[in-house]
Parts: structure tokens; sequence; C-alpha cells
């Protein structure tokens, strides 16, 4: 068995830790095999890989995409100086901010006392939900991110407002074309099913399969679909930092046949 971790986030989206101290705790989780992911921003790999490079672990980039659908893509090993990456993040981090301020507003209009000043500077760049969960918690109105979302921010809740974000087919197209390879994110979290067929026609390289939070079943019988369709099958934890509620990191080992596939693919 073989340890990665292809699913990290740091403080430059949802997390709280520095993609430095992201990788150095990777390093101490003895993972081989890392990619920083944060939601629709590239801008933390710089200080990833360098860091990486000095404990000599295995790096590849990668961003997440939060989708319309409520599916989540991630992408590796892209061209970050593409004009349509940097283009596309912008206009998804734009998108993520719209929809923040619309959910403090309904957060006010449901008589919370939460401001755009408790989220504006608490990200370095992507902000998004758990950034207001943690302005209700700094606020006292919650204990921690997990409480404000069953609260306050899922649906039917009084500050839930849709995703705004860009179709399964534009988030894999999109990593597609400045030079990547797209894997969907947790598929065992994923409310509705997979349309996995549609999603490879848009070019769709591989499943999520060993995730925290997926059963000992869930895994095999992710794998063996991979396997099915040929696709590739990665690994994450998708660690976010103390007091996340999302704090392992370096928990995911791999066979080694799943491990050279994904070395194969990096190299390629």
């Amino acid at each position: 068995m073989r340890r990665i971790d292809l699913h990290t986030h740091s403080y430059y989206s949802d997390g709280t830790s520095s993609p430095a101290e992201v990788v150095r705790r990777a390093a101490a989780g003895k993972v081989e095999l890392l990619s920083l992911a944060d939601h629709d921003t590239t801008s933390g790999l710089e200080e990833a890989r360098g860091e990486a490079q000095k404990r000599g672990i295995r790096f590849v980039n990668g961003v997440e995409i939060n989708t319309s659908d409520q599916v989540h893509i991630l992408g590796y090993g892209m061209d970050e100086s593409h004009p349509v990456l940097k283009r596309s993040l912008e206009d998804f981090r734009q998108r993520r901010l719209s929809r923040v301020k619309e959910i403090i507003q309904k957060l006010q209009a449901s008589g919370l006392k939460v401001d755009w000043k408790d989220v504006e500077q608490v990200s370095r760049e992507s902000l998004g939900r758990p950034h207001v969960a943690d302005a209700l918690v700094h606020r006292g109105i919650v204990h921690n991110r997990q409480e404000a979302f069953v609260r306050y921010l899922v649906q039917g809740r009084a500050g839930y407002v849709a995703p705004k974000g860009p179709s399964p087919r534009e988030a894999i197209q999109m990593i597609r074309e400045v030079g990547g390879w797209a894997v969907l994110a947790h598929p065992g979290v994923i409310q509705g099913g997979m349309n996995l067929e549609e999603w490879m026609g848009y070019g769709l390289e591989g499943l999520e399969v060993f995730y925290l939070s997926h059963s000992r079943s869930l895994r095999q019988e992710l794998l063996e679909k991979a396997e099915r369709f040929s696709m590739l099958s990665t690994g994450g934890s998708d660690y976010h930092g103390p007091r996340t509620g999302h704090e392992e990191i370096g928990g995911i080992e791999v066979p080694q046949e799943v491990y050279q596939r994904l070395l194969e693919r990096v190299g390629g």
C-alpha cells in the first residue's frame, strides 16, 4: 500500500492552513504523492510545490471546481499559465462572491446578526459557504462549521442559496482545454446518483475512490466501477485544516497498482 493525498485545501480557499503547512502535515503523515486542490484558485500551488520539493514529496498541481449541480470536479496537471484557466477561475470566484453576498442577505433577513465584514477577509482568495459558517461561529451563533451548515446553510434552511458554478460539462471541458485531467470528487457523497457515462463523454478520466468517509464496501464498488469504465482511481482526505471538521491528512492508502497508474498519468 502507498500513501497519497490528492485532495487538500489551504487558506486560499476554505482551508485554515497555509500551503506550506499543508505539505508539512502531509509529510508527517508519510504522503508520497500530494496535490493541493483549492476551490476555484491555483494561487497556493507555487508555495506548496516548493515545500514539497524540499521534503521529497511528489507533487501534482490541482484545483477543485464546484458545479451548479453540486458535483465537484477535481482537475490535475493543468497549465497554470493558460489564459483560459485564469479567466475561468476568476469567473467562478466572482460567482462564489455573488452567492456569499446573497447568503448573508438571507441570513440578515432571518434576523441573524452577521455582516459582510465578518467574511470578506477570511480567505486569501476564494470565498464560499464555509467562510459564512466561520462568521457565524465568530459571532457565537453556532459552535462550529458543521452546526452552521446544518442549521442555516443547507437546502431548506434560512441561508441557503443555490450554487452558481459552471455545469459539470463546462468544468470538465475547461480542465481538458488547459491540459489537465478531470476526476469526480467524493462520489460517495453525491446526491441523486452519478451520470458517469455522460461525464465521461465530456472527458472525465477518474473517480476519487479512496476518500476518508467512503466505507470499505463503497471503495470496492467504486474501484470495480473505475476498472469497468477504464477510469483512473484516485484518493484524498479533503483536508481543510484545524477547526474545520476536516483535519485528518495522510491517511489515504492505495494499492501499488493504483499508485503506479497515477504516477504514469502525472508523468504523462
